[in-house]
Parts: C-alpha cells; structure tokens; sequence
C-alpha cells in the first residue's frame, strides 16, 4: 500500500501570511494530514510523536492566518478613523510638526517648540536653494511652544516669490551650545486628500500628512 510520508520542516510547509512564496494554506495543511492518515501502513503506523508535531504545526498556521486578518481589518479601521478625523479638521486650525511650508502670498503664521530653556532664539526662512531670504524674532526662551505672524515680506522689504520654504529655529543657551527645537505650521484646513496610503490635509501653508498634525483648535 503506498503511503505519505511524513512532514517534518515546518519552513516547507508554510511561510508567514503575505509571503510571496507558494505556500501551503492551513486547508491544504489539514487535507494533507488527513490522506497521510488514511494511507499509511496499518502495519507501520505513523509516529505518534511526528503526528503530534504536525497537529503542531497546523494549529500554529491557523493562529498565524488569523493574526493577519485581524491585523489587516485593523488596519482598513485605522484608516477610515483617520479619514473620518481629517474631514473633520475642514475649516478649523492645525498645529503642524513640519518645517517645509508653502508660500502662495499673504500672512502665514510659523512657531517653534523648545524642549528646554533658551538664552536666545533666531528663526530663519530659507528658500528652495538654502539661502536665508527673511529673519524673524522670536516670541519666547522659555521651554514650551510659540508662534510669529509672518507677512511674506523677505529681509530686503519685498515679498518673497511664491514657492517652497523651510523654517530653521535657531535656538543657544547661556554657553552657545545648541537648544533642542521643532519647526511648527500653524494654518487652517482648507482641503483633504484621501489617498490610498495616506490621508493628508491642505492649508494656505501647504499639504501636511495628517501623521504630522499635532493640535487642532477652531478659528477664533
């Protein structure tokens, strides 16, 4: 009588949920366990011991296969709970965590966070090519959030072109060593993106990823 033989690899059997190669699902695996039953030699029996490992091995498939699905409606929730929070920023403020911002004329409100106390803070805009274009003051030294209105109006008195911008926070304390700092946007929702990787949020200071907004608040 022909048997099959036993299956002792577990990698061979099958691979994690999502792998690209072929692999045994945990259907294939109980059939599989089932013909082995009923072929085998009622003479030589299978090794209960190698049995044991293969019930084993199916029962470790099955919990992997369902982890996954669990893991993947997880996600698809995450995201229409992302969705469903940026539609509902349209019209109010956000905090930004971001230094690039976009300038398409008009004011636009930049700040910075210091992780710690400072003796002095310089904020800088530069342009798409790195050179400093306007120096703003800063609002405070102490540890904690702040923020400038900005005009658009470059170091010369004119207003910059429109385009990309970053914001440098330059923070020292009473040694001149370097203060930890972020560069903040603060704008208001005018837009969302719902992309099939990501949900983002259009401002008048550009498109932010919604991983990225830190506050929101309503319009005064």
């Amino acid at each position: 009588m022909s048997t099959i033989g036993s299956v002792t690899d577990s990698s061979s059997l099958f691979q994690a949920p999502g792998s690209k190669e072929t692999a045994l699902g945990k259907d294939d695996f109980l059939t599989l366990l089932v013909a082995q039953l009923q072929n085998q030699d009622p003479l030589n029996p299978a090794d209960s011991t190698e049995f044991t490992a293969q019930l084993a091995q199916f029962s470790q498939l099955e919990q992997l296969t369902n982890m996954s699905e669990k893991l993947e409606s997880f996600s698809s929730m995450a995201g229409q709970v992302e969705r469903q929070s940026a539609l509902g920023l349209l019209g109010g403020e956000v905090v930004v965590e971001a230094s690039e911002f976009e300038v398409y004329g008009g004011n636009q409100t930049l700040g910075y966070r210091l992780d710690a106390p400072a003796e002095e803070v310089t904020l800088y805009v530069l342009d798409s090519k790195g050179y400093n274009v306007a120096t703003l003051p800063s609002e405070g030294t102490a540890a904690g959030e702040y923020f400038v209105d900005w005009d658009g109006t470059g170091d010369d008195g004119q207003p910059v072109a429109p385009g990309t911008y970053s914001l440098v926070a330059k923070a020292l304390d009473e040694d001149e060593k370097t203060v930890e700092s972020t560069s903040l946007i603060r704008s208001i929702v005018t837009g969302v993106e719902l992309g099939d990787a990501e949900t983002s949020i259009a401002t008048a200071a550009g498109t932010f990823s919604m991983a990225k907004v830190e506050k929101v608040g309503l319009v005064p």
